[in-house]
């Protein structure tokens, strides 16, 4: 069976949407609704992403980017 997952974010992939937009990881936790740390924490790949925040992430690189996802969904 095809497990539908949704987004599938790398810890660079969030640092370079991040970058591309001139955005301090404070400034994207802030439109995530998460700690500042949590975001380092992605960015590091200490921790990754929860559903909830992929589905975020995806839409705010949509709205930024004005095109599709540039990564994986699985």
């Amino acid at each position: 069976a095809n497990n539908e997952r949704g987004p599938i974010m790398t810890s660079a992939d969030i640092r370079a949407l991040r970058h591309r937009h001139g955005l301090t990881q404070r400034d994207l936790a802030r439109r995530l609704r998460v700690d500042v740390v949590t975001v380092s924490r992605w960015e590091t790949g200490v921790r990754s992403p929860d559903k909830h925040s992929l589905e975020r992430l995806a839409r705010l690189a949509r709205k930024l980017d004005g095109v599709g996802l540039p990564w994986q969904t699985r």
